[in-house]
């Protein structure tokens, strides 16, 4: 769909604005490959849509050892160990949806783990802005994504995993987790608590970082994508000099996003690399149009 109006007012002001609008999304009318509806990220589930997100329902992260027993207490068949063990203060506590006293994935659709979001783009979207006025020009495009979901259980969300120390990322943005007293984190001299963190305490192993709804990323995004303003000498005074047309500009690029994705991910590389795709550049330019 694309909308625009373009117009000119009687000071000499023209003005215009260009929207356009894209979506599209696949379902799986049939697949006979999957009679069980299995849970696998290689095959299709049929009546489903492509690129569904399946994970744990977020209870929260137990801020001490007494909430996470009183938590394993309401799971009386086998609690979270299926995920992991020695389960403590700092930890996140993940919900029994299926009610079985237990957390699993469960079989094929089964279990605890339901449709927690869907990664395929919809409704990219495109609006151009411009305007002319006395040999002034500007003009604006942004571009974007209403809505996509994204899920990176990486060290570059958490930190730390099962893969071990040497493999642990130590980026600024991922200093929001857990500590309590008993923590070995001390900064300038003194313990540094963090009891309502946004991450679980990190920990050599994937127990917290389960596809869950507490860390599903919101990947829309709006970007600046261009920015352009120029000036046109008139043409009076350049014809003087054997030149039809003089513009001055500038323009830059990828100068503003709007997103809710974590800061260290860039809504249009998180494809790559886990999300540690390089991300795009600002950039600037000045320069000038000459017609002869």
């Amino acid at each position: 769909m694309t909308l625009g109006w373009q117009d000119r007012l009687k000071n000499g002001l023209s003005y215009g604005v260009k929207f356009n609008l894209y979506d599209s999304r696949t379902k799986i009318t049939r697949y006979p490959n999957n009679p069980t509806n299995s849970i696998d990220s290689d095959t299709y589930i049929e009546g489903r849509y492509m690129n569904e997100i399946w994970g744990y329902t977020t209870v929260g992260i137990a801020k001490t050892d007494e909430e996470m027993d009183a938590h394993l207490a309401t799971l009386p068949n086998g609690g979270q160990d299926e995920l992991g063990s020695n389960w403590g203060a700092g930890d996140i506590m993940y919900k029994d949806v299926d009610e079985d006293g237990k957390i699993s994935a469960g079989s094929g659709v089964l279990g605890d783990m339901t449709v927690i979001g869907n990664s395929t783009p919809r409704f990219h979207f495109g609006l151009d802005l411009n305007a002319a006025w006395k040999g002034f020009d500007v003009r604006l495009f942004f571009q974007g994504v209403m809505k996509r979901d994204y899920w990176e259980g990486s060290t570059y969300l958490f930190g730390a995993s099962s893969s071990g120390q040497w493999w642990a990322t130590g980026l600024e943005q991922i200093h929001d987790y857990f500590r309590d007293e008993s923590s070995w984190s001390v900064v300038n001299g003194y313990q540094d608590v963090n009891y309502d963190s946004y991450l679980p305490k990190p920990r050599y192993s994937d127990q917290n970082q389960q596809c869950q709804t507490r860390y599903l990323q919101n990947a829309a995004y709006i970007r600046l994508k261009n920015l352009q303003v120029g000036y046109t000498i008139p043409a009076q005074i350049t014809q003087r000099w054997g030149i039809q047309n003089l513009r001055f500009f500038f323009s830059g690029e990828n100068l503003w996003t709007g997103t809710g994705l974590a800061d260290q991910f860039d809504p249009e590389t998180i494809s790559s690399n886990s999300g540690n795709g390089y991300p795009l550049q600002k950039t600037f330019s000045f320069g000038l149009n000459i017609t002869l």
